[in-house]
Protein backbone atom coordinates (compact mmCIF):
# COMPACT_ATOMS: atom_id res chain seq x y z
CA UNK A 1 0.00 0.00 0.00
CA UNK A 2 3.06 2.26 -0.46
CA UNK A 3 4.89 3.71 2.23
CA UNK A 4 4.14 2.38 5.34
CA UNK A 5 4.95 3.16 9.27
CA UNK A 6 5.86 -0.31 10.57
CA UNK A 7 6.12 -3.80 9.98
CA UNK A 8 3.75 -5.39 8.03
CA UNK A 9 1.45 -7.06 10.04
CA UNK A 10 -1.74 -9.48 9.00
CA UNK A 11 -4.17 -7.28 10.72
CA UNK A 12 -5.09 -3.59 9.28
CA UNK A 13 -1.89 -1.72 10.83
CA UNK A 14 0.03 -0.21 8.16
CA UNK A 15 3.41 -2.04 7.69
CA UNK A 16 6.89 -0.98 7.27
CA UNK A 17 8.61 1.56 4.80
CA UNK A 18 8.51 0.73 1.12
CA UNK A 19 11.25 2.18 -1.65
CA UNK A 20 7.90 1.91 -3.78
CA UNK A 21 6.07 4.45 -1.99
CA UNK A 22 6.54 8.22 -2.84
CA UNK A 23 4.23 11.05 -2.65
CA UNK A 24 2.72 13.00 -5.81
CA UNK A 25 5.06 15.56 -5.62
CA UNK A 26 8.37 15.13 -3.05
CA UNK A 27 9.48 17.66 -1.01
CA UNK A 28 12.15 18.59 -3.52
CA UNK A 29 9.64 19.79 -6.17
CA UNK A 30 9.33 23.53 -7.13
CA UNK A 31 8.52 25.76 -4.51
CA UNK A 32 5.10 27.67 -5.21
CA UNK A 33 5.00 31.57 -4.93
CA UNK A 34 2.83 33.22 -2.24
CA UNK A 35 -0.82 32.71 -3.24
CA UNK A 36 -2.22 35.90 -4.72
CA UNK A 37 -3.55 38.89 -2.64
CA UNK A 38 -7.85 38.52 -1.86
CA UNK A 39 -9.98 39.67 -4.79
CA UNK A 40 -6.78 39.26 -7.42
CA UNK A 41 -7.01 37.23 -10.26
CA UNK A 42 -4.36 34.38 -10.92
CA UNK A 43 -2.70 34.44 -14.32
CA UNK A 44 -4.45 31.42 -16.35
CA UNK A 45 -2.32 28.42 -17.23
CA UNK A 46 -2.92 26.10 -20.05
CA UNK A 47 -5.79 23.30 -19.60
CA UNK A 48 -4.32 20.22 -17.79
CA UNK A 49 -3.12 17.43 -20.33
CA UNK A 50 -4.47 18.97 -23.32
CA UNK A 51 -3.19 16.69 -25.30
CA UNK A 52 -4.36 13.85 -23.60
CA UNK A 53 -0.30 12.44 -23.49
CA UNK A 54 -0.77 10.94 -20.24
CA UNK A 55 -2.89 9.39 -17.45
CA UNK A 56 -2.36 9.11 -13.55
CA UNK A 57 -3.51 6.53 -11.56
CA UNK A 58 -2.28 8.21 -8.11
CA UNK A 59 -4.46 9.96 -6.20
CA UNK A 60 -3.51 14.04 -7.07
CA UNK A 61 -3.17 16.35 -4.14
CA UNK A 62 -7.00 17.74 -4.71
CA UNK A 63 -8.27 14.53 -4.36
CA UNK A 64 -6.30 14.41 -1.53
CA UNK A 65 -8.06 17.27 -0.05
CA UNK A 66 -11.67 16.21 -1.02
CA UNK A 67 -10.50 12.85 1.27
CA UNK A 68 -9.72 15.28 4.01
CA UNK A 69 -13.12 16.55 3.27
CA UNK A 70 -14.91 13.77 3.72
CA UNK A 71 -13.17 12.67 6.47
CA UNK A 72 -13.40 15.82 8.43
CA UNK A 73 -16.88 15.68 7.80
CA UNK A 74 -17.12 12.49 8.86
CA UNK A 75 -15.36 13.14 12.04
CA UNK A 76 -17.86 16.24 12.86
CA UNK A 77 -15.81 18.61 12.83
CA UNK A 78 -16.95 22.16 12.19
CA UNK A 79 -14.49 24.71 12.06
CA UNK A 80 -11.48 23.47 9.99
CA UNK A 81 -8.12 25.42 8.98
CA UNK A 82 -5.16 24.41 7.00
CA UNK A 83 -1.39 24.23 7.13
CA UNK A 84 0.73 23.95 4.20
CA UNK A 85 4.57 23.69 3.07
CA UNK A 86 4.82 26.35 0.41
CA UNK A 87 4.97 23.83 -2.36
CA UNK A 88 2.69 22.79 -5.06
CA UNK A 89 1.86 19.65 -3.50
CA UNK A 90 1.37 21.06 0.10
CA UNK A 91 -0.89 23.82 -0.91
CA UNK A 92 -2.82 21.46 -3.51
CA UNK A 93 -3.41 19.18 -0.74
CA UNK A 94 -5.15 22.16 1.60
CA UNK A 95 -6.65 23.82 -1.23
CA UNK A 96 -8.58 20.85 -2.62
CA UNK A 97 -10.00 20.57 0.66
CA UNK A 98 -10.69 24.22 1.27
CA UNK A 99 -12.38 23.39 -2.13
CA UNK A 100 -14.29 20.46 -0.71
CA UNK A 101 -15.33 21.38 2.21
CA UNK A 102 -16.60 24.50 1.09
CA UNK A 103 -18.93 22.79 -1.60
CA UNK A 104 -20.33 21.21 1.43
CA UNK A 105 -21.29 24.37 2.79
CA UNK A 106 -18.88 25.44 4.90
CA UNK A 107 -15.83 27.69 5.64
CA UNK A 108 -12.20 27.95 6.92
CA UNK A 109 -11.01 29.81 10.02
CA UNK A 110 -8.10 30.47 8.55
CA UNK A 111 -5.51 29.00 5.67
CA UNK A 112 -1.79 29.27 6.26
CA UNK A 113 1.50 28.45 4.44
CA UNK A 114 4.44 28.43 5.81
CA UNK A 115 8.08 28.60 4.42
CA UNK A 116 10.47 25.15 4.71
CA UNK A 117 14.04 24.69 6.62
CA UNK A 118 12.82 26.39 9.48
CA UNK A 119 14.31 25.66 13.03
CA UNK A 120 10.65 26.95 14.62
CA UNK A 121 7.18 27.05 12.98
CA UNK A 122 5.71 28.34 16.18
CA UNK A 123 4.00 31.96 14.56
CA UNK A 124 2.69 30.08 11.61
CA UNK A 125 0.69 27.24 13.64
CA UNK A 126 -0.03 30.42 16.25
CA UNK A 127 -1.95 32.14 14.00
CA UNK A 128 -3.88 29.21 12.96
CA UNK A 129 -5.22 28.80 16.39
CA UNK A 130 -6.04 31.93 17.36
CA UNK A 131 -8.64 31.31 15.10
CA UNK A 132 -9.78 27.84 17.76
CA UNK A 133 -10.03 25.47 14.83
CA UNK A 134 -11.54 22.32 16.04
CA UNK A 135 -8.77 20.56 13.06
CA UNK A 136 -6.11 21.47 10.69
CA UNK A 137 -5.93 20.05 7.62
CA UNK A 138 -2.07 19.56 6.56
CA UNK A 139 -0.28 19.93 3.44
CA UNK A 140 3.38 18.77 5.22
CA UNK A 141 6.36 16.82 4.89
CA UNK A 142 8.34 14.41 7.02
CA UNK A 143 10.76 16.98 8.07
CA UNK A 144 8.50 19.64 9.49
CA UNK A 145 5.47 17.81 10.56
CA UNK A 146 6.93 16.77 13.48
CA UNK A 147 8.38 20.06 14.71
CA UNK A 148 4.92 21.15 14.33
CA UNK A 149 3.08 18.88 16.38
CA UNK A 150 5.76 19.40 19.08
CA UNK A 151 5.22 22.96 19.11
CA UNK A 152 1.32 22.55 18.65
CA UNK A 153 1.34 20.51 21.98
CA UNK A 154 3.69 22.79 23.92
CA UNK A 155 0.79 25.62 23.42
CA UNK A 156 -2.17 22.96 25.24
CA UNK A 157 -4.34 22.99 22.13
CA UNK A 158 -6.68 20.07 21.54
CA UNK A 159 -7.91 19.98 17.87
CA UNK A 160 -7.15 17.35 15.84
CA UNK A 161 -5.27 16.84 12.43
CA UNK A 162 -5.62 15.59 9.08
CA UNK A 163 -2.35 14.52 7.56
CA UNK A 164 -1.25 13.11 4.15
CA UNK A 165 0.20 9.32 4.78
CA UNK A 166 3.89 10.53 4.24
CA UNK A 167 3.67 13.27 6.41
CA UNK A 168 4.62 10.67 9.17
CA UNK A 169 7.22 8.28 9.21
CA UNK A 170 8.35 5.57 11.69
CA UNK A 171 10.89 8.11 12.88
CA UNK A 172 8.12 10.83 13.44
CA UNK A 173 6.29 8.43 15.52
CA UNK A 174 9.41 7.60 17.46
CA UNK A 175 10.11 11.28 18.27
CA UNK A 176 6.55 11.74 19.37
CA UNK A 177 4.35 11.30 22.61
CA UNK A 178 1.50 9.14 21.87
CA UNK A 179 -0.64 12.21 23.64
CA UNK A 180 0.77 14.40 20.05
CA UNK A 181 0.60 11.48 17.65
CA UNK A 182 -3.54 10.24 18.90
CA UNK A 183 -4.33 13.54 17.72
CA UNK A 184 -3.61 12.79 13.84
CA UNK A 185 -6.22 11.25 11.40
CA UNK A 186 -3.26 10.27 8.64
CA UNK A 187 -4.69 9.32 5.13
CA UNK A 188 -3.90 7.64 2.43
CA UNK A 189 -5.09 6.07 -1.34
CA UNK A 190 -5.92 2.74 -1.30
CA UNK A 191 -6.72 -0.14 -3.56
CA UNK A 192 -10.33 -1.06 -5.19
CA UNK A 193 -10.56 -3.70 -2.78
CA UNK A 194 -13.74 -5.04 -3.32
CA UNK A 195 -13.84 -5.37 -7.15
CA UNK A 196 -13.07 -8.64 -9.38
CA UNK A 197 -9.91 -7.07 -10.94
CA UNK A 198 -8.41 -6.68 -7.27
CA UNK A 199 -9.26 -9.97 -6.60
CA UNK A 200 -6.61 -11.35 -9.40
CA UNK A 201 -4.04 -8.86 -8.65
CA UNK A 202 -4.21 -10.36 -5.03
CA UNK A 203 -3.56 -13.63 -5.92
CA UNK A 204 -0.40 -12.62 -8.38
CA UNK A 205 0.75 -10.30 -5.60
CA UNK A 206 0.62 -13.24 -3.34
CA UNK A 207 2.27 -15.40 -5.24
CA UNK A 208 5.00 -13.64 -6.49
CA UNK A 209 5.54 -11.20 -3.36
CA UNK A 210 3.99 -13.51 -0.51
CA UNK A 211 2.28 -10.42 0.25
CA UNK A 212 -1.47 -9.55 0.17
CA UNK A 213 -2.43 -7.09 -2.18
CA UNK A 214 -3.38 -4.57 -0.28
CA UNK A 215 0.10 -4.01 0.99
CA UNK A 216 1.06 -2.24 -2.01
CA UNK A 217 -1.33 0.37 -4.12
CA UNK A 218 0.98 1.17 -6.50
CA UNK A 219 1.89 -2.23 -7.66
CA UNK A 220 -2.15 -2.33 -8.25
CA UNK A 221 -1.66 0.81 -10.10
CA UNK A 222 1.12 -0.56 -12.88
CA UNK A 223 -1.56 -3.57 -12.92
CA UNK A 224 -4.34 -1.55 -13.90
CA UNK A 225 -1.58 0.90 -16.45
CA UNK A 226 -2.06 -2.17 -19.11
CA UNK A 227 -5.65 -2.89 -19.30
CA UNK A 228 -6.70 0.90 -20.65
CA UNK A 229 -3.64 0.68 -22.38
CA UNK A 230 -4.38 -2.20 -24.18
CA UNK A 231 -7.92 -1.42 -24.80
CA UNK A 232 -7.21 1.97 -26.09
CA UNK A 233 -4.36 -0.03 -29.09
CA UNK A 234 -7.58 -2.82 -29.79
CA UNK A 235 -10.11 0.13 -30.41
CA UNK A 236 -7.54 2.34 -32.43
CA UNK A 237 -6.91 -0.67 -35.11
CA UNK A 238 -4.45 -1.77 -36.84
CA UNK A 239 -1.80 1.13 -37.98
CA UNK A 240 -2.72 3.36 -35.12
CA UNK A 241 0.01 5.91 -34.38
CA UNK A 242 0.74 6.80 -30.21
CA UNK A 243 -1.54 9.91 -30.74
CA UNK A 244 -4.12 7.57 -31.79
CA UNK A 245 -3.79 5.41 -29.10
CA UNK A 246 -3.99 7.55 -26.68
CA UNK A 247 -7.22 9.26 -27.77
CA UNK A 248 -8.71 6.55 -26.62
CA UNK A 249 -7.70 6.34 -23.54
CA UNK A 250 -9.64 8.34 -21.77
CA UNK A 251 -12.97 7.94 -23.85
CA UNK A 252 -12.68 4.40 -22.70
CA UNK A 253 -12.11 4.71 -18.95
CA UNK A 254 -15.45 6.40 -17.92
CA UNK A 255 -17.63 7.69 -16.40
CA UNK A 256 -20.27 6.29 -18.44
CA UNK A 257 -20.46 2.33 -19.97
CA UNK A 258 -20.62 -1.01 -19.12
CA UNK A 259 -18.67 -2.25 -16.19
CA UNK A 260 -15.46 -4.71 -17.03
CA UNK A 261 -12.49 -5.83 -15.24
CA UNK A 262 -10.43 -7.75 -17.41
CA UNK A 263 -9.48 -6.93 -21.10
CA UNK A 264 -10.97 -9.98 -22.85
CA UNK A 265 -14.44 -8.28 -20.89
CA UNK A 266 -13.78 -4.98 -22.50
CA UNK A 267 -12.45 -6.09 -25.95
CA UNK A 268 -15.98 -7.75 -26.45
CA UNK A 269 -17.95 -4.89 -25.22
CA UNK A 270 -15.99 -2.38 -27.74
CA UNK A 271 -16.64 -5.74 -30.56
CA UNK A 272 -20.45 -5.16 -29.81
CA UNK A 273 -20.04 -1.51 -30.53
CA UNK A 274 -20.59 -0.91 -26.20
CA UNK A 275 -18.83 2.12 -23.81
CA UNK A 276 -16.82 0.23 -21.46
CA UNK A 277 -15.59 1.59 -17.51
CA UNK A 278 -13.07 -0.57 -16.48
CA UNK A 279 -13.18 -1.32 -12.74
CA UNK A 280 -10.11 -1.97 -12.07
CA UNK A 281 -7.84 -2.87 -9.13
CA UNK A 282 -6.45 0.14 -8.02
CA UNK A 283 -9.62 1.93 -8.79
CA UNK A 284 -12.98 2.37 -10.92
CA UNK A 285 -10.60 3.77 -13.92
CA UNK A 286 -13.12 6.74 -14.80
CA UNK A 287 -10.67 9.00 -15.79
CA UNK A 288 -11.87 12.74 -16.23
CA UNK A 289 -10.61 14.92 -19.27
CA UNK A 290 -7.10 15.65 -17.39
CA UNK A 291 -6.72 12.32 -17.16
CA UNK A 292 -6.77 11.50 -13.53
CA UNK A 293 -9.09 8.63 -11.66
CA UNK A 294 -11.02 8.78 -8.73
CA UNK A 295 -9.09 6.24 -5.71
CA UNK A 296 -10.49 5.42 -2.68
CA UNK A 297 -8.76 6.43 0.03
CA UNK A 298 -8.16 5.19 4.06
CA UNK A 299 -8.11 6.96 7.57
CA UNK A 300 -5.85 5.84 9.90
CA UNK A 301 -6.41 6.82 13.99
CA UNK A 302 -2.52 6.12 15.98
CA UNK A 303 -3.70 3.53 18.44
CA UNK A 304 -0.90 2.76 21.28
CA UNK A 305 1.90 2.32 19.25
CA UNK A 306 0.97 2.58 15.51
CA UNK A 307 -1.47 4.11 13.02
CA UNK A 308 -4.41 1.54 12.30
CA UNK A 309 -6.54 2.09 9.37
CA UNK A 310 -10.43 2.66 10.54
CA UNK A 311 -12.67 3.05 7.49
CA UNK A 312 -12.33 4.17 3.57
CA UNK A 313 -13.74 7.22 2.12
CA UNK A 314 -14.62 7.27 -1.83
CA UNK A 315 -14.79 10.54 -3.78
Amino acid sequence: MGRRLRPRSSGSARSAPSPRRAPPSGPGCRRRSSPPPPGSTPRAGPPANAKHLSSRFQATNDRFGRAFAQIAAKEGFKRPATLAFNTASGIGNTEGFAKAWKAQGGSLTKAVVYEPNQPSYRSEPQSVLDTKPDVIAMGSYVADTPIILREWHQTGATNKFILPDWAINASTVASLEEDVLSHGITVESVANEGSTAFAGFDALDRKAMAAPGRSNTYAAMTYDMIVPLALAVEAAGPGADTAAVNARIIGLSGPDGEVVSSFAQGRDALKGGRKIIHDGASSVLGLDQPGDVPPDFSAYLFKGKRFERQYVVKI
